[in-house]
C-alpha cells in the first residue's frame, strides 16, 4: 500500500511540475495568473479567488492559478514558507480559529471551486492554488465580486462593461437583484430595516477584524456613516440609487409594486402530524426583518438531550437558531425571483422544510 501511495504522490507531483513549468514560460502575469512569495493574507487570498475565478470565466480559460514560491519578476523558483493546510483564521462566527481552506469556502459565494497543491521543486517548496472558473454566477468574497484587469485586482462593480460581459458569458442576462429601480427613492425603504442593516454591517465588520481591541473603533466608525454611505459600502445600493436588492431586503411592504410581477413573500406554513395544513402566514418585504419574524413563528420547543457518557438529560432547543436563520438567509439570497414563486417555510411536527425556486 505504501508503494502505491508513493507512486500516486509521484504522479501528482509530476503533473503539477509540468503545470508549473508551463506557467513559468508565460512572459508576464495575466488575468488568470498571479505569482507570490511568502505572502499569506487570508482576506486578500479570498479576494484573489473571486477575481481569478471570474477572470477565468470571462476569458474562457479552464483554470486560473495563484502560485507561491516564485519571483514575479524573474520567474525564478525561490520557495515559500506559506502553508495553506496548517494556517488558521479567526472564524467569522467568533467561535475560535478555522482552517484556511474551509474559511475561504464559507466566505465565497457561490462556493468557489479551488484546490491547493504542494510541490517539492529542486529550488524550493511551491504552493499552487488551482481555481476553476465561475459557473453559475460571478464569484464573490464576503459579498464583493472582484475581477482581474491585466495583473490588477479590482472590484467587478467598478467595471460595468466587463460585469455585463461576464453575466452574458455565464449564460445569464443580468444580475436581476442588482439592477437600479427607476422611480424608487429612499423614502421607499423601511427605517427599522435600515437600522437593522447598520447593526448587521457592524457585526460583519467586527467578525472580519482579528484584533478585538479595534471593535469599539469599528462600531464608532460604522455609527458615523450616513445611510447612503453605509448601504453603498454594503453593496445594497449603487451610488446611492435604490436597487432591487435594497427593496427586497429593506423596502417598505407598500413598495413591493416596484418588484412586480415578482411576488416577494416568505410563506410560513404549519402542518400537524397528519401533514394537514393548519395556520399559515405570508411575510412580505423587508426580508431583513421578515426572516426574524418567520423565525419567531417557528415553535422551537425545548427537548431533553441525553449526551453520551451521562445519565442526566440536558434541555436543548429542537432547532439550532443559527442554522435556521442561515437557512432562511440562504433561501432569500438564492431565490430566483423571476420564476414567480414564494419562499416556503413548512413546519411539520418533527422537522422544518425550507424551499425556494432556482
Amino acid at each position: 500500500m505504501d508503494k502505491k501511495q508513493l507512486t500516486e504522490s509521484d504522479m501528482r507531483d509530476t503533473t503539477m511540475l509540468v503545470v508549473l513549468q508551463n506557467l513559468l514560460t508565460q512572459s508576464r502575469e495575466r488575468a488568470t495568473l498571479e505569482f507570490k512569495s511568502n505572502w499569506d493574507h487570508a482576506e486578500v487570498i479570498g479576494e484573489y479567488i473571486s477575481a481569478l475565478a471570474n477572470a477565468a470565466a470571462l476569458e474562457g480559460h479552464e483554470r486560473a492559478w495563484l502560485i507561491w514560491g516564485v519571483d514575479d519578476t524573474t520567474r525564478e523558483v525561490k520557495g515559500t514558507t506559506f502553508d495553506p493546510f496548517s494556517q488558521k483564521v479567526r472564524s467569522d462566527k467568533g467561535s475560535g480559529n478555522q482552517a484556511l481552506v474551509m474559511w475561504l469556502q464559507y466566505l465565497t459565494q457561490p462556493r468557489a471551486d479551488f484546490h491547493f497543491h504542494e510541490l517539492s521543486h529542486p529550488n524550493g517548496r511551491v504552493v499552487l492554488l488551482e481555481i476553476h472558473p465561475a459557473r453559475s454566477a460571478p464569484v464573490a468574497f464576503k459579498n464583493v465580486r472582484y475581477i482581474r484587469i491585466d495583473s490588477h485586482k479590482v472590484k467587478l462593480a467598478e467595471q460595468p462593461d466587463k460585469e455585463a460581459r461576464l453575466w452574458a458569458q455565464l449564460g445569464l442576462k443580468e444580475d436581476w437583484t442588482g439592477e437600479v429601480v427607476p422611480g424608487a427613492t429612499w423614502s421607499d425603504l423601511d427605517p427599522e430595516a435600515v437600522i437593522a442593516a447598520r447593526q448587521r454591517y457592524t457585526e460583519f465588520c467586527i467578525r472580519g477584524e482579528p484584533d478585538a481591541r479595534r471593535n469599539e473603533a469599528i462600531r464608532a466608525e460604522v455609527a458615523g456613516l450616513s445611510d447612503v454611505t453605509l448601504l453603498n459600502k454594503a453593496r445594497i445600493t449603487k451610488q446611492g440609487r435604490i436597487t432591487r436588492s435594497a427593496l427586497l431586503l429593506l423596502g417598505k411592504d407598500e413598495a413591493a409594486h416596484f418588484l412586480s410581477p415578482v411576488d416577494a413573500k416568505i410563506h410560513w406554513i404549519s402542518r400537524d402530524a397528519n401533514s394537514t395544513s393548519s395556520p399559515s402566514y405570508p411575510f412580505g418585504i423587508p426580508f431583513l426583518l421578515a426572516t426574524d419574524r418567520v423565525f419567531g413563528r417557528i415553535r422551537n420547543e425545548t427537548v431533553d438531550h441525553l449526551p453520551d457518557g451521562t445519565l442526566f438529560p440536558t434541555p436543548v432547543q429542537q432547532y439550532d437558531a443559527w442554522v435556521v436563520r442561515e437557512a432562511l438567509h440562504n433561501c432569500v439570497a438564492h431565490q430566483d425571483y423571476l420564476l414567480g414563486g414564494k419562499i416556503n417555510v413548512v413546519e411539520h411536527a418533527d422537522r422544518l422544510v425550507l424551499t425556494n425556486l432556482g
